[in-house]
């Protein structure tokens, strides 16, 4: 095979891995706007995680094989679902809600230009403050339903 048949077979895995990328991270943003009040939250952040994780990864390919991102325009004026939002009630610790902003912020900025580089940089960063999160929610709910169960059992003896 040629060097450019091997270039046109990476970048076709590379458009493949997109999709995939893709889908998933709508799949991850439906979950949050379709969620009930507070139940998996903490998996459904890990969720988040997890399709960003695969977009930094498509999108440094992208960019290792000279792609572009295509601009979406009016991006810089996104806004994440409404579980995500501040104000909402979000749980878990305010300084990574900050980072998640931030993050948030910095994607819709990349998204808004055509940098592949950019874009995987800043879905890499939303990808870490989100498993961040999960985690720390995940924590206050065990934490709470420790509590919970101490108060029943108590109530009971």
């Amino acid at each position: 095979m040629s060097f450019s048949g091997e270039l046109d077979k990476e970048r076709e895995q590379i458009l493949h891995l997109i999709r995939h990328a893709s889908s998933s991270w709508a799949a991850a943003m439906r979950s949050h706007k379709l969620a009930p009040p507070d139940a998996g939250f903490a998996a459904r952040l890990q969720e988040l995680s997890a399709a960003a994780s695969i977009e930094q990864q498509a999108w440094e390919r992208a960019h290792g094989v000279g792609l572009a991102w295509r601009p979406v325009p009016g991006a810089e004026n996104s806004a994440p679902p409404y579980e995500l939002r501040p104000g909402t009630g979000r749980r878990g610790p305010e300084e990574l809600w900050r980072r998640f902003d931030a993050a948030v912020s910095a994607l819709n900025t990349a998204i808004a230009g055509s940098s592949a580089k950019m874009v995987s940089e800043a879905f890499g960063t939303v990808a870490e403050v989100t498993a961040d999160l999960a985690h720390a929610v995940r924590a206050e709910d065990e934490t709470a339903l420790a509590a919970q169960d101490f108060v029943r059992v108590r109530a009971q003896a």
